[in-house]
């Protein structure tokens, strides 16, 4: 009688889940339809690099950098066979091997037909992360660990040496990454890791199905796994601790009020689609850019 109230019970639970769920995919369409009722969105440069397609389940999901999205480019690379599962247990990230492998499922030089497919009626998931947080990522990853973008602290040193005469400083904070970035250096504001999420995967012009959420990513994960057919195996060990849902309000402190406006304005656009689709997350702007302004 015990087990099978608790069967019950369970049941119960995962219809009201569902149903949730289900509420909330229908109130992101409904915005989304919205805000895109005017768009003339074609798609452009980098969809084409950024979207990565299943044609077996017929699902495809947009590759966000920063976004948390490694973790799930890993896992449908391995299921598909064309990475070794070996190198979910590595540390470090084998890229010239998932550029290969990126260039295997991506639309960049395949058949128009194919992609217009794909946009038609496949199921479609992107990742969506705060681009104030995400700006932050990018710039501790960027600027200190990436030996393929030390031309970002090279460019810095070199504008703080202009700036302050004779110094002869190693180090670049947060604050000496936001003035050079302020300074629309092309090569950095046209990088993938920093252009905003709109310009990557184009909402307006794919039409996504599900729009997971940073800040709930094991949930959000789970959930693209299941429409790929995948299980726990195929996740990095790490994934979960890589990530944080932990604002990033003390390096914005660094800034002076102008600076963190700057900012803002700059990503303003991105703010109000994410704030249409997290609406929960409204004004989280103004605590860690510390301003009134609204949206």
């Amino acid at each position: 009688m015990f087990y099978m109230s608790h069967i019950t019970h369970l049941i119960r639970l995962y219809c009201y889940v569902n149903h949730i769920m289900v509420t909330l995919l229908k109130f992101q369409r409904e915005q989304v339809d919205a805000y895109c009722r005017n768009s003339n969105d074609t798609g452009a440069w980098p969809l084409d690099r950024l979207m990565i397609w299943n044609k077996e389940n017929k699902t495809a999901f947009c590759y966000v950098p920063k976004g948390g999205c490694i973790s799930l480019l890993l896992m449908f690379m391995t299921k598909k066979g064309y990475m070794p599962m070996s190198v979910l247990k590595k540390k470090g990230y084998d890229w010239p091997a998932i550029e290969g492998a990126i260039s295997r499922t991506n639309f960049e030089a395949k058949d128009q037909s194919l992609k217009r497919e794909v946009i038609d009626s496949y199921y479609k998931f992107i990742m969506y992360r705060n681009p104030l947080d995400r700006l932050v990522s990018a710039y501790k990853d960027k600027t200190f660990n990436d030996v393929e973008y030390s031309w970002i602290k090279t460019s810095i040193l070199s504008l703080k040496r202009r700036k302050d005469g004779a110094s002869n400083s190693s180090e670049v904070n947060f604050l000496d990454f936001v003035e050079y970035f302020l300074s629309r250096p092309v090569m950095l504001l046209g990088d993938v890791h920093f252009l905003p999420i709109q310009r990557l995967c184009h909402p307006c012009y794919v039409r996504y199905d599900y729009y997971g959420n940073f800040d709930s990513f094991e949930r959000d994960v789970h959930i693209l796994m299941d429409r790929f057919g995948a299980s726990d195996k195929y996740l990095r060990p790490s994934y979960y601790s890589n990530a944080s849902t932990t604002h990033y309000e003390d390096y914005y402190k660094l800034l002076s009020e102008d600076q963190r406006r700057s900012i803002f304005n700059y990503y303003k656009e991105e703010l109000e689609f994410y704030y249409l689709l997290f609406p929960k997350e409204r004004g989280i702007h103004k605590s860690i850019l510390n301003i009134s302004d609204d949206i």
